[in-house]
């Protein structure tokens, strides 16, 4: 049991791309099919994946944040800054104004760098396929456009696509150690609900996306996709982790020397 938490894009921990009543693991499959607008018995149509392919997006992990326009305006005024200020021949504040802007680009180098690498790791642990059920037969699909309605069929071996509230499962058991650190396959049940406040270890309903399926087989009801998924809610922590900066110690009037802006940049080169 635990606090729901709610990442930094505003994604409410086991809610679905658009929010149910309750999040999935606290409400029964059946619900869960009627409030997402799922048909359990022939999937959904062709037509209506593609719409919805549109309306949520492909089931990825968002690529980085790409230009920045603001960080570019900043560090041409640093510039601007800096060459006045050996042109007028204020050569101890250009040279602070020089040191700023060289640990700016250095910082932001290894900030990108780190949050991209990781989210390339978390994006290799996805299958390129699944299973669902499409037109009343079942399809090959690949994993990039499965959508919020989609039936899905998992049996061991494979790689969960996307998070699924689970309809069936027989001795279905599934590895979640990236998620929850759980070293231990955990077993799934289809018909248990669960409180809402209930953490991710113990959503014994769900099946997420990315985790291992070491036993058993199962059937289900896609709800997350993409960034709404629980590896996708720690994708966004983990970059925003990557992207923490120093605080620039002010005066009570809020200014600040440009020792200062040098310092709390040296200071979080040195985190890295």
């Amino acid at each position: 049991m635990g606090k729901v938490q709610i990442d930094s894009e505003g994604h409410t921990s086991g809610q679905a791309n658009k929010p149910l009543s309750s999040p999935a693991h606290a409400l029964p499959h059946r619900t869960v099919a009627l409030e997402i607008g799922a048909n359990t018995q022939d999937g959904l149509t062709t037509a209506e994946a593609r719409c919805r392919l549109e309306e949520f997006g492909r089931n990825e992990l968002a690529k980085g944040p790409g230009v920045q326009p603001v960080k570019i305006l900043i560090r041409q005024v640093l510039i601007m800054a800096m060459a006045v200020s050996f042109g007028i021949a204020s050569y101890i504040e250009g040279g602070v104004i020089a040191a700023v802007i060289i640990l700016n680009i250095i910082v932001g180098f290894f900030q990108e760098f780190n949050a991209e690498k990781t989210m390339d790791s978390l994006r290799s642990l996805s299958s390129p396929t699944a299973s669902a059920v499409r037109d009343g037969k079942n399809d090959v699909v690949p994993t990039a456009e499965i959508v919020p309605g989609d039936m899905v069929e998992l049996k061991m071996g494979d790689t969960v696509p996307a998070d699924i509230r689970l309809l069936e499962a027989v001795n279905f058991e599934t590895d979640e150690a990236l998620l929850t650190g759980e070293s231990l396959p955990v077993q799934k049940s289809a018909d248990a609900i669960f409180d809402t406040n209930t953490g991710p270890g113990d959503r014994l309903n769900i099946a997420f996306s990315s985790s291992t399926i070491t036993r058993g087989r199962a059937w289900g009801i896609v709800f997350a996709t993409g960034m709404k998924t629980e590896i996708g809610s720690i994708a966004t922590a983990l970059r925003a982790q990557g992207k923490r900066t120093r605080p620039v110690k002010r005066k009570a009037d809020g200014s600040a020397k440009l020792h200062r802006y040098a310092q709390a940049w040296g200071l979080t080169a040195g985190d890295f």
